[in-house]
């Protein structure tokens, strides 16, 4: 069995450990594949770890590829700027609905995160 390698660049949170139980049914809504299903640039996505669900970030996808195509994506710091609000509108709404923890000790930190995925 191959697996396939794919590439992100998001601007967004480590929310890893931050879901609630109601997530894991939730993603799968109508309302949560829109957050899961969508993982391309210019999109404010979810990725959870397939293989050993170590990690949950959100964020604003900034460039993507996989093990046979990555386009050389520029960017300015502006433009990381401009997204962080709708990545935190975002956020906020997954609080209210009960996906990510809301809590007064709950204030992550918005960063740049490149990571890889295999599927």
């Amino acid at each position: 069995m191959s697996m396939e390698r794919s590439y992100y660049v998001i601007a967004g949170y480590d929310l890893t450990g931050n879901e609630t139980d109601k997530f894991k049914d939730w993603k799968w809504s109508d309302g949560g594949e829109d957050y899961i299903c969508n993982q391309c640039k210019g999109e404010i996505q979810f990725f959870d770890d397939p293989m050993s669900n170590s990690y949950l970030y959100f964020g604003y996808v900034l460039a993507s590829g996989d093990e046979y195509s990555f386009d050389t994506e520029m960017f300015d710091v502006s433009d990381i700027e401009k997204c962080s609000g709708k990545v935190q509108s975002e956020l906020v709404k997954l609080q209210e609905l009960g996906v990510i923890t809301k809590d007064s000790h709950f204030n992550p930190v918005f960063k740049v995160i490149v990571f890889e995925e295999c599927r």
